[in-house]
């Protein structure tokens, strides 16, 4: 399982927070949280926005010093489609590479530094659909590992002075196949940030926003360590939400029109 078939696990997961379900009253207003996060991270109106992000990738052998591995790139375009039921259909799809952590070159070939064998980094393309409503996000999908458990909470928006902040809190566990092998864990959190006032312009508004991701994962399959040695992976991710894909970092941009374009044209 790569990080955005876990994400799209993730994404479907269980019920959200009791009290994201509770609206908050913020200087004389309400902010309802899952509206504010469908604000925040995307757009009410149903079209696209788009995040360009960079970061690091992180190894850990249990009881060991974390080693940086791997420098991340990618981008996203997602929309969120009002339903006639007031539940918010997102769609999403999106592409990444693994790259050299000191010259960003993207990746064929990686000699693991936890196991020393040379191994082919998994680049990622993929696409998810979920159904946002006031008390869950869950798939639009049949495809679901059998025995799946999952939880997931959005958060209720935290606001200092003029800065909001909504978060995802997305939790999995795979257990063990019948043909044997671990439990593939995962806990995934995406921080989103923009500011109050952006929000208070109107229900229509663009709101700017900045991404902050974090994960802890077990080893995933093509880094073949699962059977060797206990331990996790580690991402941390910043980015940028965009109105147009010409607002994209300029190589990612381009690696995505040439080598995915299905991720921008829908």
């Amino acid at each position: 399982m790569n990080r955005r078939e876990s994400l799209m696990l993730l994404a479907a997961a269980g019920s959200a927070s009791a009290g994201a379900a509770a609206s908050r009253e913020i200087a004389g207003s309400t902010i309802d949280p899952l509206l504010t996060h469908i604000r925040i991270r995307g757009h009410r109106d149903g079209r696209l926005v788009y995040y360009g992000y960079e970061g690091t990738f992180y190894g850990q052998r249990s009881g060991q010093r974390t080693v940086p591995l791997l420098h991340i790139e990618g981008a996203s375009a997602g929309a969120f489609v009002r339903q006639s039921d007031n539940s918010w259909l997102y769609n999403l799809r999106e592409a990444g590479w693994m790259c050299d952590l000191a010259s960003g070159a993207v990746l064929s070939s990686w000699i693991n530094p936890l196991n020393g064998k040379t191994l082919t980094p998994r680049h990622y393309k993929s696409r998810q659909s979920s159904l946002f409503t006031g008390s869950s996000v869950k798939p639009v999908s049949a495809d679901l590992p059998a025995g799946l458990e999952m939880q997931g909470n959005i958060t209720r928006p935290v606001i200092i002075r003029d800065d909001i902040w909504t978060a995802e809190e997305l939790l999995v566990r795979v257990p063990p196949n019948q043909a044997g092998g671990s439990a593939v864990v995962q806990t995934s959190l995406a921080t989103l940030h923009a500011n109050l006032r952006d929000l208070q312009r109107g229900a229509d508004a663009w709101v700017p926003a900045t991404l902050a991701y974090q994960t802890l994962q077990s080893w995933p399959a093509w880094m073949e360590m699962a059977t060797e040695m206990p331990g996790v992976i580690s991402w941390r991710l910043m980015g940028r939400k965009c109105a147009s894909v010409d607002e994209l970092p300029n190589q990612v941009r381009a690696r995505i029109q040439e080598q995915h374009p299905e991720v921008f044209k829908w």
